[in-house]
């Protein structure tokens, strides 16, 4: 079992608004619980459509970086050393609003994967509602 991973071994996927590096899944450490990966936002960009996790939760660490969080109709601010749960089923979606990138450890228990997300296209911040979709 390789229960070490580097960088160069991680998968990286782009997503609306973030890229995501899975850094421990089956594949890089052999973990079978949970799963890690690093998300980061690009100043300005928000995570959309919101998601849900039908099969777990989710927990995120701000690593560096600003923002906001979305989880149900609560709003949350992010900053260095934050610690926030997506619970289960529940729509939630992130935000960069500072001027660097926002670096996130996002934590899953049960482990996850992106097949066993719900999108929810409606939902956003109340400042974007309205607004037609700008690409990032």
């Amino acid at each position: 079992m390789n229960l070490l991973a580097h960088e160069e071994n991680m998968f990286k996927k782009q997503m609306p608004g973030r890229t995501v590096t899975w850094v421990q899944t089956p594949e890089t450490t052999g973990g079978q619980y949970s799963s890690i990966c690093i998300t980061v936002y690009e100043p300005g960009a928000r995570a959309k459509p919101a998601h849900a996790h039908d099969n777990g939760e989710e927990t995120i660490y701000v690593v560096s970086g600003s923002g906001r969080a979305k989880v149900g109709e609560e709003l949350f601010e992010l900053r260095p050393g934050s610690v926030l749960l997506f619970p289960q089923e529940v729509p939630h979606m992130v935000w960069n609003t500072g001027d660097e990138p926002l670096k996130l450890a996002c934590f899953y228990a049960p482990q996850l994967s992106a097949i066993e997300y719900t999108f929810y296209e409606d939902f956003d911040f109340d400042e974007f509602k309205g607004q037609e979709e700008k690409q990032q």
